[in-house]
């Protein structure tokens, strides 16, 4: 460049100073902003009117184009020439090092940094920039050390995965499945299908892993020996399980969303194996079932039938053969039902029955006695030992279900809820058939023993048990759940009823919740329940002396010594104090009371205890009269001569053991006498409104389930201890120990 040319641009460069000062100001206001690409134009604009070659401007436009992703190469094409045509300037390695920051090049950022700390200023120079530049060094080399872990961490993460999918593909290659037995996979299959609520779908899931789980679990006829109709595609379903099960069916349950107009298509494909059914479950309108399938079950152990309809009916819907003698359980819910059935119901049985030698009867029917619930009473019935009606309407002969129970004479448990008996219909008519048996009946007279009897549960109104006649020694739960009395305001007639004079000292569990029985009453019941583990008296007019009869006093007349479980819901009465008492009574340290401190007492045998002496008068009270002197002196002498005069002589070796047998005995009765009570292992207090929250916390260390809820809903399987809160459930599954267990929790089980 000429001498002429440099001095015209030098004159154009001062000439356009304020312009590009005024530029360079825009632009760092931009830059304070964080307007980089504002301030890039800015930059720009004062390049054009001044030295392209400023570094100053340059350092400031790097600056801008660095926090702009799109234009970090251009920076650093930048840098590289500021480097090249200033190397003593520290500016250009400065911002190529944060170019290089921003590409996560931080090995060649600290090592460019290090060369702008060489050629910059030292501190005695300029202080500001030098800390700068050895700070941002410093923060580099930071930034690196956490590059480092997190690469090494990232590098042991990708290591343990490579490890895992090794060992998955190690595992893969070990085929388990092949080594289970054929009996194995299909006791799997078995248990899976109980447990499920639709046992053929987790048999067809099970068939679906692998081929040879598929031949093995298809060619087993027993899985697939149920039968299950709903909605849709029953015909297809009943021709697929007959080939599954290979004509081998064992169940039928028909679902209540079961179209009635397909069961003369499956009557057809089923009726040559209903003879072999055990189990059959009938949800609807039963009396089509009955038209199609009248007697063609002859092995049948489990009927469960839940009726639509209200039709007359007896107790098995005709369903049974003649001689079908094989039935356990039976549970009927809604329904009409008929104490005397009549033959013109069914000519097919009764012609049955004829040809094999007319209708069985019991030992103390006549000839003249029409047939009882079913056409086959005896062969029906006689095997039965569970008996469920559910809301029925039941028409008999008699005023109570005592000619119901004593037909099952192996029943072992009998349920009855919200029956309806109806008596009057059949005797309102003097000439009817069932008004002459039942004076017949009455003038006979009925006196028989249920030996089996475990179980009644019944709610609803009734007249009695039925246990008036019928004498059930060894009955273990009775259950009185909302029990109203015809004629009577309290239950404890129920109770005391002469069939259960017998088991009241083998119950182990008593329900007489959402009854009504006086307290008295119920005192005078409970010790004659020497064995009972489990009461509720929840929702009865109860009050806290019930709960201070039963605290324990360590003597024979201690009520109810077994109970384990107890269901006060719902008396509003009862307060914390006195069940506290009751519930540490029955533990083993009992009531922990404050025992008064033992005044210790000077003197033995032979140092006789020392006259108590008042103290002497004070010179400042009254002197003592004559009379109170000669009373003084008169009890010391009596003291004196009830003194011994000589130590008492030891009896004899002889007399000593005498004495010693005497005291062991004592004591051996005393320990008989102290024995220690079970403490109470289940507590309901739900809606017990005047006990406080705080007991919970102070109680539940001593008493290992506590139901204590507040809410307005109430669970009636929680105070009744049925189910999931079954007072007989072991208490240690996932709960805990000590006072961090769960005092209220849902216990597995059905």
């Amino acid at each position: 460049m000429s001498k002429s040319k440099r001095i015209k641009l030098e004159d154009s460069i001062l000439m356009n100073k304020p312009m590009v000062d005024q530029y360079i100001r825009h632009g760092r206001r931009a830059l304070d902003e964080k307007d980089w690409q504002g301030a890039m134009q800015q930059f720009d604009k004062a390049m054009s009117f001044g030295n392209k070659r400023n570094y100053t401007i340059l350092d400031l436009k790097v600056k801008a184009m660095t926090e702009l992703p799109e234009w970090q190469d251009p920076a650093y094409e930048i840098t590289k020439m500021m480097i090249a045509d200033a190397p003593d300037d520290y500016r250009g390695y400065y911002r190529q090092a944060r170019i290089l920051e921003k590409k996560s090049s931080l090995q060649a950022a600290l090592r460019l940094i290090s060369e702008a700390i060489k050629v910059g200023p030292t501190k005695a120079q300029d202080e500001k920039i030098y800390r700068a530049l050895q700070r941002y060094r410093t923060d580099l080399i930071f930034s690196q050390h956490k590059n480092e872990q997190r690469r090494a961490a990232e590098s042991a993460e990708e290591r343990r995965k490579i490890e895992l999918g090794r060992a998955a593909a190690k595992k893969s290659k070990m085929n388990f499945i092949n080594m289970l037995s054929p009996d194995v996979i299909i006791n799997i299959a078995e248990a899976g299908s109980v447990d499920s609520v639709n046992g053929i779908g987790f048999v067809v899931k099970m068939s679906g892993v692998c081929r040879s789980w598929r031949n093995i679990l298809l060619n087993t006829g027993s899985l697939w020996s149920t039968l299950t109709l709903g909605k849709k595609r029953v015909v297809e379903r009943v021709k697929y399980t007959l080939e599954r099960s290979k004509n081998k069916l064992k169940e039928i349950i028909v679902k209540d969303d079961f179209d009635i107009s397909r069961l003369t298509d499956i009557s057809q494909l089923l009726k040559p194996h209903l003879k072999n059914v055990e189990r059959l479950t009938i949800n609807g309108d039963i009396n089509r079932f009955s038209r199609f399938w009248q007697g063609e079950f002859h092995k049948l152990e489990y009927l469960k039938i839940k009726s639509t309809v209200f039709e007359p009916s007896d107790l098995v819907y005709r369903l049974l053969s003649f001689d079908c003698d094989t039935l356990k359980e039976l549970e009927l819910e809604g329904g009409r039902y008929e104490h005397i059935y009549n033959y013109t119901y069914d000519i097919t049985l009764q012609g049955q029955a004829f040809q094999n030698g007319g209708v069985p009867r019991r030992n103390d029917d006549t000839e003249d006695d029409p047939p009882f619930w079913t056409e086959h009473c005896q062969t029906h019935l006689s095997n039965i030992h569970t008996l469920r009606f559910k809301n029925c309407n039941i028409y008999a002969a008699w005023t109570d279900h005592t000619e119901l129970l004593c037909h099952f004479t192996s029943l072992e448990n009998f349920e009855m809820i919200n029956v309806n008996w109806f008596s009057n219909y059949l005797l309102a008519d003097p000439t009817s058939r069932g008004y002459q048996w039942n004076q017949i009946r009455s003038a006979r007279g009925l006196d028989m023993t249920l030996n089996d009897l475990k179980s009644v549960s019944i709610s609803g109104s009734i007249r009695n048990l039925g246990l008036y006649d019928i004498h059930a020694p060894n009955l273990q739960h009775l259950d009185l759940w909302t029990v109203h009395p015809i004629g009577s305001t309290s239950i404890a007639p129920l109770i005391t009823t002469p069939g259960l004079k017998d088991a009241l000292d083998s119950l182990l569990s008593l329900d007489v919740g959402r009854c009504t029985i006086d307290l008295n009453d119920l005192l005078d019941i409970l010790p004659r329940l020497p064995r009972l583990k489990f009461l509720n008296v929840s929702y009865c007019p109860l009050d806290n002396r019930f709960l201070e009869a039963l605290e324990r006093r360590n003597k024979e007349s201690d009520l109810l010594p077994n109970l384990m479980g107890l269901s006060i819901a719902g008396n509003t009465e009862i307060t914390s104090g006195p069940l506290r008492r009751m519930i540490l009574s029955r533990t083993p340290q009992g009531i922990k009371s404050i025992k008064p401190k033992e005044v210790v007492k000077k003197g033995n045998a032979f140092r006789p205890l020392a006259p108590v002496t008042k103290p002497s008068s004070s010179p400042f009270g009254p002197s003592k009269s004559a009379s109170t002197k000669s009373q003084t002196s008169r009890s010391q002498s009596s003291q004196k001569s009830s003194v011994p005069d000589s130590i008492p002589s030891t009896p004899s070796s002889s007399s000593r053991g005498k004495t010693d047998l005497t005291q062991t005995k004592d004591k051996e009765k005393e320990k008989e006498k102290d024995v220690t009570l079970p403490s109470i292992q289940w507590l309901c207090i739900d809606h017990c409104d005047r006990i406080e929250r705080e007991f919970i916390d102070h109680i539940k260390s001593k008493v290992k389930y506590i139901s204590n809820a507040y809410s307005t809903n109430m669970v009636e399987a929680r105070i009744r201890g049925k189910g999931r809160y079954s007072w007989k459930l072991e208490w240690d599954i996932d709960c805990g120990e000590g006072e961090g267990g769960c005092h209220l929790r849902k216990i597995p089980g059905k």
